[in-house]
């Protein structure tokens, strides 16, 4: 039964999934197929993704139909422009009445409107029912630094509040947008800056780390795979060696492990480690690792009182053969999961809808000047396809709050849709109306041979495209990191 039972939650999650996916596309289309109306255009078809269709039914001329490859949709308008390679044949279209390039600039700008317009939609959702916010995500404050890192050997320090990275200003540690994470792998300079604002001090101070693109730790690994590995994986993000502070309480402890054999209890926060505040739980985590079996003394808070406990890391059972895992089983653990101690911690923020479109427009067009920039580690690599979206969805929809993160995750996918149609590129919407203002400053239309080819190759160039970050997307749902099964000897059988 419970067989069963998973498989029909994953037959909903991903109809819903496919459901809000197919919805953008859907909006979007619609604002082409409206228009084309109001501007008199003819009709061919209204497609939902691409190919042969696999289903299709004619209505007031116009034929609807479900393609076979789930690439995005169309609606086939031969007054346009030539769209054979992608909408297929169109017969009669050479008989049709010339358009106007006003008319072909409203229809191409309908598409990014309603979607833009989907965004506001959801943006205003978000504005009612809120969008879970970590901490991590509004706090900029250094709670970890990497012991060897390129932070570690800066004058950076544990408990500094990053300002700005770069001159541009941060609003938290995690996200995509204005964050500490972000501002560091989109940073195109070495050393990079940081401008800090340090506990006691009244000024701000600027700090210099250096941190030379594609020479981190993770970089020399990903080198180091052979190259139809790199072909299904991504590269890694710059770095600094830094996490965020965050205050942790224990979740649940291992049975026989040492943090259970310490006496720790659920809900106890994890203050300090040998007299060293804690203020990211992987700090905590390394030093059980690196100590070689040494007993820590932790300071805990338990129902508002202080206490201490000792605590002594082992190593534990191994219970998998991976050879990748090999080093989990040789270093010292405490066993113990940990969340954030605060239960109000993550909250629900319900941001004014016209400032979220702005902040996720903004988002977006980062995004494209850091894939433009060479010297940003963020590459084409790190974009995702058709299946890295749904999966993403699918991840998002197993989680908490997950109806106000997939309203969240839809303003920003529904915005970068709109962004990326208004690329000037033949094919995209953004081609459409560069191709109609030249035709208005020359007075006539461009030759329809030569639009063809440009067609065409931007039609290959994304699917070429498509095709490659799918296979990233793949890369990244074969090659998640096996779960470890922790597992502790009794007392009197640990060695």
């Amino acid at each position: 039964m419970a067989t069963v039972s998973s498989v029909l939650q994953f037959a909903g999650t991903m109809l819903l999934v496919l459901l809000v996916f197919n919805l953008m596309i859907l909006v979007h289309e619609w604002g082409h197929f409206l228009a084309a109306r109001w501007r008199g255009l003819k009709i061919e078809k209204f497609q939902i993704w691409m190919g042969n269709p696999i289903w299709k039914k004619t209505y007031n001329g116009v034929q609807y139909g479900l393609g076979w490859l789930p690439l995005g949709g169309f609606v086939a308008l031969p007054q346009m422009a030539p769209m054979d390679a992608i909408e297929g044949k169109v017969d009669g279209a050479e008989k049709l009445a010339p358009i106007k390039p006003i008319d072909k600039i409203i229809v191409a700008f309908a598409g990014p409107l309603f979607s833009a317009l989907l965004a506001l939609f959801f943006a205003t959702l978000v504005s009612i029912y809120g969008r879970p916010l970590h901490p991590a995500e509004r706090n900029p404050t250094i709670g970890y630094i990497l012991s060897g890192g390129p932070a570690a050997k800066s004058e950076l320090k544990m408990g500094d509040r990053i300002l700005q990275i770069e001159g541009r200003e941060v609003l938290g540690f995690l996200g995509a947008y204005r964050s500490v994470q972000w501002g560091i792998a989109s940073s195109e300079k070495n050393p990079i800056e940081f401008l800090v604002q340090r506990p006691g001090e009244a000024q701000p101070r600027t700090i210099a780390v250096n941190a030379p693109q594609g020479e981190g730790e993770a970089d020399k690994e990903y080198a180091r795979n052979s190259l139809w590995s790199r072909l299904w994986s991504r590269p890694p993000f710059r770095r600094v060696g830094i996490g965020p502070a965050v205050e942790y309480m224990v979740e649940s402890t291992k049975p026989h492990s040492p943090a259970e054999l310490a006496g720790l209890k659920k809900g106890d926060v994890i203050v300090s480690a040998d007299g060293l505040p804690v203020m990211n739980a992987t700090s905590l985590f390394d030093m059980a690792a690196e100590g070689g079996g040494k007993p820590i003394k932790l300071g805990i808070k338990r129902d508002g009182a202080m206490l201490d406990v000792v605590m002594t890391p082992v190593k534990p059972v191994k219970t998998s053969e991976l050879k990748e895992m090999a080093e989990f089983f040789e270093k010292p653990n405490a066993g113990m999961v940990l969340s954030a101690a605060d239960p109000d911690a993550v909250i629900l923020d319900k941001p004014n809808p016209f400032n979220l479109i702005y902040t996720m427009g903004a988002t977006s067009i980062e995004n494209l000047k850091a894939l433009i920039f060479r010297k940003s580690s963020v590459k084409i690599d790190h974009m995702s396809g058709p299946v890295g979206i749904l999966s993403t969805y699918y991840s998002i929809l197993k989680q908490d709050h997950a109806w106000q993160m997939v309203l969240f995750f839809s303003v920003m996918l529904n915005i970068g849709l709109a962004i990326f149609n208004m690329l000037p590129l033949p094919v995209l919407d953004g081609g459409h109306i560069t191709m109609s203002l030249i035709e208005i400053i020359r007075g006539k239309a461009a030759n329809i041979k030569i639009m063809e080819y440009l067609q065409l190759g931007c039609v290959l160039m994304l699917l070429s495209f498509v095709l490659y970050v799918s296979m990233k997307d793949f890369g990244g749902l074969l090659n998640k990191e096996p779960e470890i099964e922790l597992k502790f000897a009794p007392p009197g059988h640990q060695g």
